[in-house]
C-alpha cells in the first residue's frame, strides 16, 4: 500500500502531479517534457516521496538512459563456449524504450514496488507505439516516468498517443519561467519557506544570481536561514548574503575587461575559480560573452525584443550585454576572441597551468 508523504517543506512541482498525490491517483506512466530539467527533477523527487509505503520505504528506483549499451550474456554464447573456449562471453546490446518498459514487469514481490525513470527519450512513432501498448497493460506495482527533455507540445499535438496522455493527465510540461513569471515563482518558493519575498528583492536576487533555477533556490534557502525570525526578505538582505553565482561573475569579468587596470579582471577570475569553476570552462564562457557582444554590434538596430529573440537570450542578459558592449570596439572584441582561441590551442596541445594562461590573457585584454 502506498501512502502520501507530507514533508515539512512541500514546494509545488506540477499542479497535476500535486493533485494526483493529494488524491492518491498516481498514474502508472508519466511523460515529462519541456526545457526546464530542474523542475523535472523536483517533480520526480516529489513523486518518489509520494510513493513511499505505509512504513516509509521508498520504491526501488531504476534510472536508465535511452540507447545505453549493455553487455548481456545470451544462452547461445554460453553453449558455444563449451566447444570454443575463446568465444566471447558477452555481447553488446542496445537499450531502448521497449527494453526499459519490460523491466517494469520484473519487480520484487515485496516492498513498495519500482519507480522506473528513462532519461533522454526521443519521441517518434515507435516510441509512441511502445507507450500506447504499455498504457493498455501497465505493470502492477511499477510507476514509469519518461523524460523527454526539450520536447514541445506543439511538436506532437495531433498524435493520438500524445492526446491519450493529455486526456489521462499523464503528459506534464516543465518550462523555464519568463522574466515576470520568474519573480512570481520565487515569491511562491519563499512562501513555502515561510517567508515573504518582495518584488524588488526578487528582482535583485535574479540580477545577482541569474535565471538558473537551481542556483536561485540555493540562494533563497540561504536567505531564509539568514533571516531567522524575520518574515520579509528584502533587497538589503539579498545584498548582504547572496553569493555571486557563476553567471554573475562571468559578467563581472567582462565588466572588468572594460576598465584599464588588470586588478579587477584578476579578482573576478579569482572569484570564479573560488566557486569551483574549472579554467577551461571559464575560457569557454568568456569567449561566448565576447561572441555575443560581437553579434550584438553586428545586429545594430531592431529593438531589444528583436535582438533578444535573434540571440536567444533572456531580456535581463541582453540588457547587461548592451551595457557592456559600448566599452569595446568590434575590432577589440575580435582581437580578444582570437587571443582566447590561441590560449585554448595552447592548453590542448602544449599543456601548462591553465590558471596562468588565463591570467596572462586577461593582462593582455582590455577596453578599446
Amino acid at each position: 500500500m502506498v501512502g502520501i508523504a507530507h514533508p515539512a517543506r512541500n514546494p509545488m512541482s506540477h499542479p497535476l502531479l500535486e493533485r494526483h498525490l493529494e488524491r492518491q491517483s498516481i498514474k502508472p506512466l508519466y511523460l515529462f517534457y519541456g526545457n526546464e530539467e530542474f523542475l523535472m527533477r523536483r517533480a520526480l523527487a516529489r513523486l518518489e516521496e509520494g510513493l513511499r509505503d505505509r512504513w516509509g520505504e521508498a520504491p526501488v528506483r531504476v534510472l536508465r538512459e535511452v540507447q545505453e549499451v549493455q553487455e548481456v550474456e545470451l544462452p547461445e554464447l554460453a553453449e558455444s563456449r563449451v566447444a570454443f573456449p575463446d568465444a566471447p562471453k558477452k555481447v553488446e546490446k542496445k537499450y531502448g524504450l521497449p527494453e526499459f518498459l519490460a523491466e517494469s514487469r520484473v519487480a520484487s514481490l515485496w516492498g513498495p514496488g519500482q519507480l522506473l525513470v528513462l532519461r533522454r527519450l526521443k519521441l517518434n512513432a515507435a516510441a509512441f507505439e511502445a507507450v500506447n501498448a504499455y498504457l493498455d497493460h501497465p505493470a502492477p506495482r511499477a510507476w514509469v516516468v519518461l523524460l523527454a527533455e526539450g520536447v514541445k507540445a506543439r511538436d506532437w499535438g495531433r498524435n493520438p498517443v500524445w492526446e491519450r496522455l493529455q486526456r489521462q493527465e499523464a503528459a506534464l510540461g516543465f518550462f523555464r519561467p519568463k522574466e515576470a513569471e520568474l519573480y512570481q515563482w520565487l515569491t511562491r518558493e519563499a512562501g513555502s519557506l515561510g517567508k515573504t519575498l518582495t518584488l524588488a528583492a526578487a528582482q535583485r536576487l535574479v540580477e545577482i544570481v541569474g535565471d538558473n533555477l537551481a542556483e536561485l533556490i540555493q540562494e533563497l534557502e540561504k536567505l531564509a536561514l539568514y533571516a531567522g525570525a524575520e518574515k520579509s526578505l528584502t533587497p538589503n538582505l539579498v545584498n548582504q548574503l547572496a553569493t555571486h553565482s557563476r553567471t554573475a561573475n562571468i559578467f563581472a569579468l567582462v565588466e572588468a575587461l572594460g576598465e584599464p587596470g588588470a586588478h579587477k579582471r584578476l579578482s573576478a577570475l579569482g572569484q570564479l575559480l573560488d566557486l569551483g569553476e574549472p579554467p577551461p570552462r571559464i575560457l569557454v564562457m568568456l569567449a561566448r560573452q565576447l561572441r555575443l557582444m560581437i553579434l550584438l554590434k553586428e545586429g545594430g538596430a531592431g529593438g531589444a525584443a528583436y535582438q533578444s529573440r535573434s540571440l536567444s537570450l533572456p531580456p535581463r542578459v541582453l540588457k547587461l550585454l548592451a551595457q557592456q558592449a559600448p566599452r569595446f570596439s568590434e575590432a577589440a572584441l575580435r582581437s580578444h576572441l582570437s587571443l582566447l582561441h590561441q590560449i585554448d590551442w595552447q592548453l590542448k596541445t602544449s599543456g601548462g597551468l591553465p590558471r596562468l594562461w588565463l591570467e596572462w590573457a586577461l593582462l593582455k585584454m582590455g577596453p578599446g
